[in-house]
């Protein structure tokens, strides 16, 4: 079985979605509250036993029951070949185009439609729940829906890995290992014999422990003509005790496997249900990174998207993420980008894999996973930019300003001035809100990409004309900051010597014997200028240009261009403020 549309109205935070997922695996990234888990929740509920669930005013959207009712329908595909049958589900079912992704209400075979059923669930204000098999033929002749049998809902159900799994390494009644048990041991006879050993092994000591405590009770009884035999004892009473098989559960040696540590015990029931799942193959995985080191996650989802023997996708896997090691293992065509309208409620969801123009999309989850998961992106064209505002990010914290990580911005490294306008676009395309910040120095080869990107509604931050952030460092900041970014530039060269020959190759002026006496010489323009360009150029075979990496401009962004923003003139402190003015810009 896999699931083939989904489609949800006026649940919780999501007033309309409607979503094709794909057979195999589909990973659900995006913003905090975009509607991800409540996504997993509808599918679950849409396969749930009818007593299992209760629903309360929040379950609706806008906390309004009466206007907005709950419906929720699951459309799945790959049936068992009992349930096409006239007798059995045959009425109900309808017809999928797997390649136009549209959803028939007459099945069609010879037209290649594959047969499906629509489970759908509503709740009105009542807070009553019905669960019904749908299609519009049936609606249209107003009859009542029929719902899915016990045990067929049983078979399908999706399997459930959530945060907290305790429940499934014991037998209770909705857990993996009584799904899996066969035999004596799944009946009822089983507990009920456990009821009478337990009464049996107690009855032996309760005479002498409970003497004193029986004997006044008769006494007291017997005051009040209350008739009691010679007979009085404790005993257990195993039906006061709830003895159930959720007090049944997993042990290594005598010690309860539920206090294995997080991520072994997800492991453990993860590779239960994946022994559990039969007709179902499907699961619903919720923050699958929570409690797993990094090599857990890999081995996890590598598990997750085996084939079968016949070649066919194992399993169908939903699943959430705040991970950038989970998005590094999967493939681009396994992302999904939820995003939600503040103001409508309505929800949409992206494959990450939609083609772009002139990028390979499966690049980004490798090179910017922490992309995915913010709501606003800043593309800097390298390194340098993105350490220079993350420096900056620092420094106005300091003083009392929003982090990005609050305004939800994440600055990624573009990788070139051709490079960084294309995925701009990418992130765009899928949803995000997106700056572009790019040097001055040169243009990108294809000359319409920027008014495109704008037009777009792609905020893009240029330098002054012919300036790259590194002539601005040298050119804009103090005599004070201009010497420490000498002797930073000097260290990182590794060696004065090494550093005084590199300056002279582009600074004919004068030849300076040591790095102190360079720094007595920052306030000379030319000096400034020279700086600039060996700073972002690269040197012999091997060199690159200083500051070429996020550490080195972190540290000049927090300790020398933070500092002095204030006292700053011209375009380089006006486009920081562009900048910063569109990170608090309310999303």
């Amino acid at each position: 079985m896999r699931i083939v549309h989904v489609e949800i109205v006026n649940f919780r935070g999501i007033k309309k979605l409607s979503w094709y997922p794909a057979p195999g695996t589909n990973c659900l990234v995006g913003p905090g509250d975009s509607g991800k888990t409540t996504v997993l929740d509808a599918i679950e509920l849409a396969f749930a036993a009818r007593n299992s669930v209760t629903f309360d005013d929040t379950d609706f959207y806008a906390v309004d029951p009466k206007s907005n009712p709950i419906a929720i329908t699951v459309t799945i595909g790959d049936l068992p070949p009992e349930f096409l049958k006239e007798d059995r589900y045959g009425p109900y079912l309808r017809g999928w185009d797997n390649a136009a992704k549209k959803l028939e209400d007459e099945p069609d075979e010879a037209r290649g439609l594959e047969h499906v059923l629509s489970i759908g669930l509503t709740v009105d204000h009542t807070l009553e729940a019905e669960w019904a098999l749908f299609n519009e033929r049936v609606e249209e002749k107003q009859q009542s829906g029929r719902t899915l049998a016990f045990q067929d809902r049983q078979d399908i159900a999706p399997s459930r890995l959530g945060p907290y799994a305790d429940r499934h390494l014991g037998w209770g009644r909705q857990s993996v290992l009584n799904r899996i048990t066969k035999g004596p041991a799944a009946s009822r006879g089983l507990m009920a014999e456990a009821g009478r050993v337990a009464r049996q092994e107690f009855s032996k000591d309760s005479q002498t422990l409970f003497a004193d405590t029986i004997q006044e009770a008769k006494l007291a009884a017997q005051r009040l003509g209350v008739p009691v035999g010679d007979r009085l004892h404790a005993m257990l009473d195993v039906q006061a005790m709830g003895l159930s098989g959720g007090g049944i559960s997993l042990h290594d040696g005598d010690l309860p496997l539920r206090r294995l540590g997080v991520g072994s015990s997800r492991l453990f029931i993860a590779a239960l249900q994946d022994y559990a799942r039969a007709k179902a193959s499907v699961a619903l995985i919720d923050e699958i990174e929570h409690g797993l080191e990094p090599h857990r996650i890999s081995r996890l989802l590598r598990e997750l998207k085996k084939d079968n023997a016949d070649g066919k996708t194992k399993a169908q896997v939903f699943m959430t993420t705040h991970s950038p090691v989970v998005l590094q293992e999967l493939g681009v065509g396994e992302l999904n980008v939820v995003r939600r309208h503040p103001k409508t409620g309505a929800v949409s969801i992206v494959p990450a894999n939609t083609p772009y123009p002139g990028l390979d999309v499966q690049s980004q989850p490798r090179v910017n996973p922490q992309a995915y998961l913010a709501p606003a992106i800043l593309v800097c064209e390298g390194k340098t930019e993105v350490g220079l505002l993350r420096g900056l990010d620092d420094y106005w914290v300091s003083k009392g300003g929003l982090p990005f990580s609050t305004a939800g911005v994440v600055p990624v490294s573009g990788g070139g001035v051709n490079n960084a306008p294309v995925i701009a676009g990418y992130f765009h395309a899928l949803g995000y809100r997106v700056g572009l910040l790019l040097d001055n120095d040169c243009e990108p080869n294809d000359a319409k990409i920027l008014n495109e990107l704008t037009s777009a509604g792609v905020n893009v931050f240029r330098w002054a004309p012919g300036h790259a952030t590194e002539d601005h460092l040298f050119r804009d900041l103090p005599t004070e900051a201009v010497a420490g970014l000498i002797r930073a530039a000097a260290t990182i060269q590794d060696g004065d010597e090494s550093f005084l020959d590199r300056l002279s190759s582009k600074y004919s002026k004068k030849r300076f014997k040591s790095v102190a006496e360079v720094q007595e010489a920052a306030d000379d323009t030319e000096l400034r200028i020279a700086m600039g360009e060996l700073t972002k150029s690269k040197g012999k075979p091997g060199e690159r240009g200083w500051f070429k990496d996020i550490t080195h401009a972190e540290w000049i962004g927090r300790k020398h261009v933070g500092p002095h923003l204030d006292s700053l003139k011209g375009k380089f402190p006006e486009m920081i403020s562009e900048i910063r003015a569109w990170v608090d810009r309310e999303q």
